[in-house]
């Protein structure tokens, strides 16, 4: 595959230096649009959530000294699995989280981190997919949800999270050749504080346009679990034990080298490596990868490849586990992308032809040692998981018109060992196997929109998505090879969209500009993935009648729904901007009818998340700007609807779910923040979160989803910080 792929990529240039030798070079139609498309000044969003069809949110981090949850979640339709105990940042998109569910990014890789955190609060373990990143090093985060087009589709149910780290120019000022960058903060409240400096310079030595550079940075951390909710209760009251393992002190590193022989070859290597001792484990996260872009002086090459390998590394430290010794996790991903954009004229209709194919062999292993059975508990599944994909896109403009389709052909083979099952119990196959599921998935995507007006642009879409079954779940082993589903298979979703981009310079006033981002979305997923209890039946097979059930056997086994799950919902993100004040607004109303796993129980070690999202939720942003808009004044307000959690009465038997209960409401937070630009190095910053001192729980962490509160007297509702001070600002010279 990957052979015929770098074929067809290699005869464009081929045809394209024929064509160049014999003196012709040919370039399509410069198109050039109103301006008020490309001139958004407020703050956070990139001009492209505007002008770009489809569901796309793009937002600039590090600006208001608020956390990279909260960023996310500011956002429409995304939000995030809150896990106090994981250290990761689990991306929620429209209600699907987790591994294939979205495709969360850094600097285009695919993360495939799995943590297990040991916790006495949850009497086992909280396991989930995530990612290890120090938001110091982040410049930027692309959120696209229903379809992603290209490699960010592949294995990509409801869509993908691009996080972008600093680059050379983010440090480096124009017209310079060195630079640094420093960022800090501080805050009371178990705050604690962060610091970060990047080193970054680049040169041209060959006089011709090209490019030497290189970035080093630094990070660290020191964040405390212990703090102060609303009502002025210490978190050790509802945390309990857990709280003295979860001070943690993070440790960072950033490097990237650029070698650009001339302007047309750019060659970047880059890794990022992270340390962390937190929840009773050691923690180390090492990411490279190696990026090569080709651009000639010809509209029929754009080539691009990136080969990546990332590693992490979880070891636990003695007696953290239950009845586990010498226990650790590993797993590791080696990806391969590669890619070519042509871009030319036929017949009046400007055209973009997108060609490529990805690889990625992603590996999960444990070792441990335990007293009794070894194979019957469920401690972080090992196995592989391989996918290949062709894909490709195709963009025709004319005229007001734009036609963007996109299609990717996937194959999933995840495989591993499945041990014999017992003689009384029926299985497939019988004795010690090993597994081995093959899956294929054709995923076509179109969008059509029209310039219709300088200022706006409606837009409608369908796409087909699939994510194929992970590790984690064809391998869950709490039965050992018993509990396991070898003919489990990948979920498909079908998703319409249709909504507009408004984009307007002198709505009010000659100089002030509007933007406006407002959809309609509908989901339907076939084949769900979820988990079920099941009993063993006198005669050997599975059954969920516990009344006709040999004792001592209780399989959680993941199985596809036979219903399929529908999702649909309303977004909105809009700015306006006068100069002297601004204000935004993104707003999120979404139902879905998705079922709990009775994995998300303590007793099946936590493997999921309830991630319903709140019946709407909104962020309002409101500023003003003084001094010739060198001090920033502003205020965030958090409204957030009825939210579910996973009932506190545990599984129900007659349905064999963990049902849902509303949560107690939300109420309205207010967050200040402000800047003040000192020097054109210096920018101070001062914010106070929860300002109102309210107290609450917040929606989708995983401290208020527990099913068995192994503290006494804690309470579920109260995990939310009070009111925080933070004191920050970014050095740049």
């Amino acid at each position: 595959m990957v052979g015929y792929m770098l074929t067809g990529c290699l005869i464009v240039p081929g045809t394209t230096f024929a064509a160049e030798s014999e003196g012709e070079s040919v370039f399509s139609p410069l198109t050039i649009t109103d301006n008020a498309q490309a001139d958004t000044n407020h703050p956070g969003s990139s001009a492209e959530t505007y002008t770009r069809p489809g569901a796309y949110s793009s937002r600039t981090l590090n600006e208001n000294l608020q956390s990279l949850d909260a960023s996310l979640r500011s956002m429409a339709g995304t939000y995030t699995q809150i896990d106090a105990l994981q250290g990761a940042v689990n991306v929620n998109i429209r209600g699907m989280s987790g591994l294939g569910r979205v495709n969360t990014m850094v600097d285009g890789v695919t993360q495939t981190y799995y943590g297990m955190a040991p916790t006495t609060y949850h009497f086992g373990q909280n396991n989930g997919a995530g990612v290890l990143i120090d938001p110091n090093f982040l410049a930027q985060v692309d959120v696209t949800r229903g379809s992603s087009a290209g490699s960010q589709g592949v294995n990509a149910l409801a869509g993908s999270a691009n996080m972008r780290t600093l680059a050379i120019d983010d440090v480096v000022k124009e017209g310079r050749q060195t630079g640094v960058l420093s960022r800090f903060s501080v805050g009371d409240n178990g705050l604690g504080r962060t610091g970060m400096i990047t080193v970054a310079g680049k040169a041209d030595p060959f006089d011709n346009g090209g490019l030497v550079g290189a970035l080093v940075g630094i990070s660290g951390s020191r964040t405390y679990a212990t703090f102060d909710n609303g009502a002025g209760r210490s978190s050790k009251d509802f945390i309990g034990e857990d709280v003295k393992y979860m001070r943690q002190e993070p440790r960072s590193q950033l490097y990237k080298l650029n070698f650009n022989p001339d302007p047309y070859h750019q060659l970047e290597f880059a890794g990022r490596n992270y340390q962390n001792a937190y929840t009773r484990r050691d923690i180390t996260s090492d990411d490279y990868y190696l990026r090569y872009h080709f651009a000639p002086l010809t509209e029929l090459i754009e080539f691009n490849v990136l080969a990546s390998t990332s590693r992490a590394d979880q070891d636990y430290k003695p007696d953290s586990l239950y009845n586990f010794n010498n226990a650790s996790t590993e797993n590791k991903s080696n990806a391969l992308d590669v890619s070519n954009t042509s871009r030319f004229s036929y017949a009046d209709v400007d055209v973009e032809f997108l060609v490529g194919g990805k690889l990625m062999d992603t590996r999960y292993t444990r070792r441990y040692y335990q007293d009794n059975d070894t194979e019957r508990n469920a401690f972080v599944p090992s196995g592989k998981q391989k996918i290949s994909a062709l894909y490709t896109g195709l963009v025709l403009k004319k005229s007001i018109y734009e036609l963007d389709m996109n299609l990717n052909y996937t194959r999933s083979q995840v495989s591993g060992v499945k041990p014999a099952c017992d003689d009384n119990e029926k299985c497939f196959p019988q004795g010690e196997a090993t597994l081995d599921l093959d899956d294929k998935a054709l995923n076509p995507a179109v969008t059509l929109s029209a310039q219709v007006t300088p200022w706006l642009q409606p837009f409608v879409g369908w796409s087909r998505s699939s994510r194929a079954p992970n590790v984690q779940e064809v391998f869950f082993s709490n039965e050992g090879g018993a509990s396991m589903n070898p003919f489990l298979k990948p979920e498909k979703a079908d998703t319409w969209q249709a909504g507009f981009n408004v984009n307007k310079v002198g709505l009010l006033s000659e100089k002030d500009t509007f933007h406006l981002k407002a959809l309609a979305y509908e989901s339907r997923i076939k084949d769900y993935i979820n988990s079920e209890s099941f009993f063993l039946c006198y005669d050997g097979s599975r059954c969920k009648d516990i009344d006709n059930s040999a004792g001592g056997f209780n399989a959680n086994i993941y199985v596809n729904t036979l219903s399929p799950v529908t999702s649909r919902g309303y977004e909105i993100e809009a700015g306006y901007d006068i100069g002297f004040a601004y204000v935004n607004l993104t707003w999120s109303k979404q139902h879905t009818d998705q079922p709990t796993s009775i994995a998300s129980t303590a007793y099946s070690f936590a493997y999921d998340d309830m991630s319903d999202l709140p019946s709407y939720y909104a962020t309002l942003d409101v500023g003003a700007r003084f001094f010739e808009e060198k001090l920033v004044l502003g205020s965030l307000v958090k409204f957030t609807g009825k939210s579910k959690r996973l009932s506190t009465e545990g599984i129900s038997i007659d349905s064999n779910t963990v049902p849902k209960e509303d949560m107690p409401s939300i109420p309205t937070i207010v967050d200040l923040y402000s800047s003040y630009q000192v020097t054109d190095n210096v920018m101070l910053r001062l914010g106070v979160q929860n300002v109102t001192d309210r107290d609450y729980s917040e929606a989708l962490n995983r401290m208020n989803q527990s099913v068995d509160n192994a503290v006494e007297g804690a309470s579920l509702n109260t995990t939310a910080r009070g009111r925080t001070w933070i004191f920050g600002g970014e050095i740049k010279f």
